[in-house]
């Protein structure tokens, strides 16, 4: 999962039982040529094998180098890529027939071979694959003709359908996942793709180079050349492109957008995240084993100040854990609200929240720490916030700063979490997505992001349904169930729903910036000179 380096309305197909797409695809014209764009990026890792280095940071480079299957339309919904078609042939099994005239960057085509080696990989517990937990629900993936791959699953999963169109879809050439095995992804091993880029070079914190591919299958791309740089501080981000030494950049903190904004030679395009930042209480020791306490923590997170002070107005009060725009294809976005409306909701109120804490086994308060990571833009200012509220309740809160990788330790610790802070953004467009992760105590520890602890057998009897049925209704059915319990135990706090925010140069465009910017090759998508 793409972890606070994360998204909008999508259409889900309504039947798994026969989803046969065959999508043609738009060809690229380069109308007028861009010779070199310079993007910023916060981090440039040590990796570019996303096996090993899975982050949105890495995806918007990697994502201009190779491809999946299928990819996701301009409205979220499910489409071919290097596949010409697909089918789900009944609730397990899954076809995919490989485009002909796709080729890698060194000129091989590309195989169903190549596919069935990639997905295996994943699966291969000896590989370690950090994107492994999408092809758990697969029992089995084969060549079953020149360009046919065949998926089969163990059970029914209506989540598996969007593995081959995300970061966890990309496919490498097999004999390079083979002879490369431990080297693929270093600057010597420039992981191939058959997507519009190639890699050229690779410096590990520092910058990546791309170059177009006049061979295409779809033409060629509008700029020939992508430089990536390394930029971790915002302000320096910020003077670089006062300054015109970069054409753009992803991911801005939305407390800074006021200060983009006022740059002469810069636009900002922001759009729904449907990402998620939630508190998590560990269930399973004291003071959050109790549901009083719980609920004291819900009614002190003062959202609506925090969204405008925080987001500039760029985003929502959290009042669930999906976002509203989360539940297409299954509800709008004005349903799932009027749902929302109706389970319970915790308003930021001091008094209720003394209130819940004086029904508490913990009356006086108690004292908490916190971890939160400095390289997030929101989560310690979440946290100080949260903290001082909490004081005027008598809970004593102290912040813990800490580096990110010390942060995902501290999460990924499973026990004796007390209360952490999550900034995640989707997989995947599906409203299962969050629930599955966040609520499940059935999903292998290592997939998911349950610090709660949070076990409940009629949740685990909703997700079921919900992952294991195709029919839209009935899984908004048990969707909402999960929901509703989840609020009314206080399974953990949801906090704010952020938009998705960049910034780019006045001299281009860029039309179709949304919550998957990481996942597509966003640099040929509406990409261009104004």
């Amino acid at each position: 999962m793409p972890v606070r380096v994360s998204r909008r309305q999508f259409l889900v197909t309504s039947s798994l039982a026969v989803a046969s797409l065959a999508v043609g695809c738009t060809p690229l014209v380069r109308k007028q040529g861009i010779d070199e764009i310079t993007w910023a990026l916060p981090t440039v890792g040590d990796s570019l094998f996303l096996p090993r280095a899975w982050s949105a940071y890495t995806g918007a480079i990697v994502s201009l180098v190779q491809e999946g299957l299928l990819t996701f339309a301009d409205d979220l919904s499910l489409t071919t890529e290097v596949a010409d078609s697909w089918e789900a042939v009944g609730p397990t099994i899954y076809t995919y027939t490989v485009r002909e005239g796709v080729a890698f960057g060194d000129g091989s085509p590309l195989t169903a071979d190549d596919v069935v080696a990639s997905f295996r990989y994943h699966m291969d517990p000896a590989a370690g694959s950090q994107l492994a937990g999408f092809f758990s629900p697969v029992a089995s993936v084969e060549t079953t003709g020149h360009r046919s791959v065949t998926v089969n699953l163990k059970e029914p999963n209506v989540q598996f359908r969007y593995t081959p169109a995300h970061m966890a879809g990309f496919i490498f050439k097999q004999s390079q996942l083979e002879k490369f095995r431990n080297q693929i992804g270093t600057p010597e091993t420039l992981p191939l793709g058959t997507g519009p880029y190639r890699l050229v070079d690779f410096l590990p914190g520092d910058r990546v180079v791309l170059d177009a591919r006049d061979d295409y299958w779809r033409g060629k791309p509008p700029a020939r050349r992508i430089v990536f740089r390394e930029i971790p501080d915002r302000q320096t981000c910020l003077l670089a492109m006062r300054n015109g030494d970069i054409d753009g950049t992803f991911d801005l903190a939305l407390s800074d957008i006021d200060q983009w904004q006022a740059l002469g030679n810069a636009a900002t395009i922001t759009s729904p995240s449907l990402g998620v930042v939630v508190l998590t209480l560990d269930h399973s020791t004291p003071p959050f084993d109790d549901v009083h306490a719980r609920r004291a923590i819900a009614h002190s997170v003062d959202r609506d100040g925090l969204v405008q002070a925080l987001l500039k107005g760029h985003g929502e009060p959290a009042t669930a854990l999906n976002p509203p725009e989360m539940w297409a294809g299954l509800l709008s976005a004005e349903e799932a609200r009027a749902f929302y409306s109706t389970i319970p909701r915790y308003e930021f109120d001091l008094e209720k929240a003394r209130a819940e804490l004086a029904q508490s086994g913990h009356p006086e308060g108690f004292e908490i720490t916190v971890p939160g990571s400095t390289e997030d833009p929101y989560q310690i200012n979440i946290l100080q916030s949260v903290s001082e509220s909490l004081r005027q309740i008598g809970v004593m809160m102290t912040v813990q700063e800490m580096d990110e990788n010390q942060w995902l330790a501290n999460y990924f610790r499973h026990e004796d979490l007390g209360m952490q802070i999550m900034s995640y953004s989707p997989d995947f467009p599906d409203a299962g997505n969050y629930p599955q992760l966040f609520l499940s105590s059935t999903t292998a520890v290592a997939d998911g992001l349950n610090a709660s602890n949070f076990r409940n057998a009629e949740v685990d009897a909703a997700l079921m349904i919900a992952n294991g049925q195709s029919d839209p209704t009935i899984r908004a059915e048990a969707l909402k169930k999960v929901l509703q319990v989840a609020n009314e135990q206080v399974a953990l706090v949801p906090v704010i729903w952020p938009e998705s925010a960049m910034a780019i140069r006045k001299a281009y465009r860029l039309t179709s910036y949304d919550a998957f910017w990481f996942m597509r090759p966003w640099a040929i998508r509406g990409f261009g000179r104004r």
